[in-house]
Order: C-alpha cells, then sequence, then structure tokens
C-alpha cells in the first residue's frame, strides 16, 4: 500500500512540474515575440565608374577600412571614385589598369556605423511593437550570448513590396492569404563588433510586457 501511494505521490508531482512548465512557457509566448527571421545588416554602396576606360588606380583589397569622402581610385579622364561613409570592403571585382565601365561593380563598401539587426516579423503581430522597444538578440556566431538592443525602425511597407513583387488579385479563381512579414531595425546597445559578421543569421526576442 505504501508503494502505490509513494507512486502516485510521485505521478502527480510530475504531472503537476509538467503542468506549471507548460503553463510557463504559455505565459512566456504570450508575454514576448521571437523570431529566427533575422540576420545582421548595413548599407551597402557599389562602386561604379563614372565612364568607361582604363582604372588608372584602384588599389582596394577585400577586408580594408575606407574613411568617409576617402579617394578610392579613378578612370583614366575621369572624376575620382570617393567613400559615401566610413566603410568596410567587403567586395572587389577589378583591378588596377582593368578596362570597366559605369555598367560595372568592380567594389562594394559596407556601412560600419550603421550596423544592425534586421527582423522581419508577421503583420499581424507588428502592431504589438513600438520605436525604443527593449530587444534581446542571440547571433549565430556568438553562439548562445545574449545582446541587448531597442527597435530603432519600423517599416511602412512589407518585405514582399520592397522586393517589388506584385500583387494579382484573381476574381474567378481560388484566394490564398499569405501573411506579409514586415522588417523592423534593431540596434544593439551592447559593445559588439559585428564588422565582420554582415549577413549572419540572428534570432531575436522582443518582450512584450515591460
Amino acid at each position: 500500500m505504501k508503494k502505490k501511494l509513494l507512486i502516485v505521490l510521485i505521478l502527480t508531482f510530475l504531472l503537476a512540474g509538467g503542468a506549471a512548465v507548460g503553463i510557463y512557457f504559455i505565459w512566456r509566448s504570450a508575454g514576448e515575440l521571437s523570431t529566427d527571421n533575422a540576420q545582421v545588416r548595413t548599407t551597402l554602396f557599389a562602386v561604379t565608374p563614372n565612364v568607361p576606360g582604363s582604372l588608372e588606380r584602384f588599389t582596394l583589397y577585400e577586408g580594408q577600412y575606407v574613411a568617409e569622402n576617402e579617394i578610392i581610385g579613378w578612370v583614366e579622364g575621369g572624376e575620382s571614385m570617393r567613400s559615401p561613409f566610413d566603410g568596410l570592403v567587403i567586395q572587389t571585382n577589378a583591378r588596377q589598369d582593368q578596362q570597366v565601365s559605369p555598367m560595372e561593380t568592380i567594389a562594394v563598401i559596407a556601412d560600419i556605423n550603421n550596423i544592425h539587426i534586421q527582423a522581419n516579423i508577421e503583420e499581424t503581430d507588428i502592431g504589438r511593437l513600438y520605436r525604443g522597444q527593449r530587444a534581446y538578440v542571440t547571433i549565430d556566431p556568438f553562439g548562445n550570448t545574449q545582446f541587448t538592443g531597442y527597435i530603432s525602425e519600423i517599416a511602412r511597407i512589407t518585405s514582399a513590396e520592397l522586393a517589388g513583387q506584385t500583387m494579382f488579385f484573381n476574381t474567378g479563381g481560388t484566394f490564398t492569404r499569405v501573411t506579409h512579414l514586415i522588417p523592423i531595425e534593431i540596434t544593439l546597445t551592447d559593445d559588439v563588433n559585428l564588422d565582420n559578421f554582415i549577413g549572419v543569421n540572428a534570432r531575436v526576442r522582443i518582450p512584450l510586457r515591460d
């Protein structure tokens, strides 16, 4: 009898514990918004010649830092090409003395002063967010390390529209409703250098109860 009673008590404890854990996760999911659809982003500038010709000067290399308004090269007979911001050269597609044209991207520079986390939020949840709201971010190369930040921008247009996708409405057929995504920007307040992690995946968690 004692053994049966002990088993009943253990089972009751386990069931109660499982219910408590379930209630906690339900409460937590209702009290926060999270998504894996997030990446490290910044503004990218494509360097293109202003006239066709030979690259009389061009010494950029991948991983090089450049300053705002710094001369980064020129085509013979053309104007100097300059960096629009303090940046990191993340791609080069040309070399000095190469023949180039204005339609050609010869390098790509990333803005190192505007690195942020972009998260894509379902349109049904976007109304629960506001600028300045706290956010917590984990970034894949940093494992489980959690960084703190805040929502600095909420887009006024969906990702589909930003990508130039056109919506077609067929009044004679079936309609499939698609939940669209709206990008938000999160600025990190922690001191972390993300210069070499542009484009990597991240996870965002935003508390909805302060």
